[in-house]
């Protein structure tokens, strides 16, 4: 198990093999060892909390690359680059550039394509002792492969999104997969 675990992880972070929608369990379980300490939130719990805003509404975070984010996220979504990771260990996080930092126990909701990019980033998250950080399982590609709502750069309706890479693509249902 720990070699079939190892060898998704190397997938997901960049390596030269792929997946097919078959093998979303495995990618899952690989993130979750991966990541045991980071909690995970599923696609059809964060569409019930958004759907309830008389709820405290989670800051939801998109770990992706600026041109994934264009290309399409969830409505609210701030991106925050993967390159970031670093300089998040030395600068507090930022909710609007005008006010402080988040407070440290304000319900956080990070997701990327399929779950890797942004369970890392709650993991340094929490280690900066953010105490409400979850991950959305599955991520990006989970949320479209349900028909969930989803938006562009200019907040458009889509169902575009970006297939981050030849490996990952196979994850997303063709039809939601954009050219770029």
């Amino acid at each position: 198990m720990k070699i079939v675990v190892g060898l998704v992880l190397s997938v997901v972070a960049g390596c030269s093999l792929s997946f097919e929608a078959d093998d979303w369990p495995m990618v899952k379980e690989g993130i979750r060892q991966r990541f045991p300490q980071v909690r995970q939130i599923s696609t059809a719990q964060l569409a019930s909390w958004l759907a309830h805003p008389d709820t405290l509404q989670p800051l939801l975070f998109d770990v992706r690359a600026t041109q994934e984010y264009a290309i399409s996220h969830l409505r609210g979504a701030r991106q925050m680059s993967p390159v970031q990771d670093e300089a998040l260990l030395n600068e507090p996080l930022q909710d609007d550039p005008l006010a402080g930092g988040i407070a440290l126990d304000r319900p956080i909701v990070l997701y990327c394509s399929v779950g890797y990019r942004s369970a890392r980033m709650a993991e340094m998250l929490q280690e900066r002792g953010y105490t409400n950080v979850v991950n959305l399982e599955g991520s990006l590609f989970t949320w479209a492969n349900e028909s969930r709502p989803l938006v562009d750069a200019q907040g458009r309706s889509t169902t575009l999104v970006h297939p981050y890479d030849e490996a990952c693509s196979g994850l997303l249902d063709p039809p939601f997969r954009s050219s770029e």
